[in-house]
């Protein structure tokens, strides 16, 4: 049986036009969804630097839902339930975060710095010394430079030491409190506590992807 060859070619003439359209609707679908879960944690964002954090809450949770954008809805989730006092959901909400980074390409340094830094806080505030401790190490895997984080595992380790040692545990009304000659009261030494961190929250990684959109985060 003979193929009629022009047939062939007819088909595929006409095919392809509707593959190339296919194709760019694709395309523009994928980037309309980026930009919105971007949009989505931008206002989260919003709301978290003004303390409304019922409202800061809704939109990272609805950010939730665009893969590239979830890993910094998390971040914003926790944040959130930190200013809320919710150290737990706060620790749970860093670690998917930390996690989510894993499936994004790209440099996320600062990202990962700041989520084990605010982990070993959060720590640090429950009493959790070692777990505070293991936090700042882990933050300073991803930058070596930061003085804060430096301060902070001094201290967690300082806190560790003196809870350790036999004559600490065994004077009278000894306690798990900062030691003194460490430069400082502890809330001076973290140099972060309650602080607003979307203000200067400027994303490296989205930065110039957004500057079409207004105010990056």
């Amino acid at each position: 049986m003979r193929v009629d060859k022009r047939l062939i070619i007819n088909i595929k003439s006409r095919a392809t036009p509707r593959l190339i359209i296919l194709c760019f609707i694709l395309f523009l679908t994928s980037s309309c969804s980026r930009i919105q879960g971007k949009l989505l944690v931008m206002e989260g964002n919003f709301f978290n630097a003004r303390g409304f954090f019922t409202e800061a809450i809704s939109s990272y949770l609805r950010a939730l839902d665009f893969n590239e954008a979830a890993p910094y809805a998390e971040y914003g989730l926790a944040s959130a339930y930190f200013s809320l006092e919710e150290g737990s959901a706060a620790l749970e909400r860093y670690r998917a975060a930390a996690q989510g980074l894993s499936g994004i390409a790209g440099d996320k340094t600062e990202m990962r710095y700041r989520i084990y830094y605010n982990m070993g806080i959060i720590h640090f505030e429950k009493g959790e010394y070692s777990e505070a401790a293991k936090s700042f190490r882990d933050a300073l895997k991803y930058d070596g430079s930061r003085i804060e984080a430096k301060r902070n595992l001094e201290l967690s380790l300082l806190i560790i030491n003196r809870v350790s040692s036999p004559q600490t545990a065994s004077s009278p009304g000894s306690t798990e409190s900062v030691p003194q000659g460490t430069g400082g009261s502890g809330s001076a030494l973290f140099e972060y506590l309650r602080q607003k961190e979307q203000d200067q929250w400027k994303s490296k990684e989205w930065k110039s992807e957004s500057d079409s959109l207004g105010p990056d985060y």
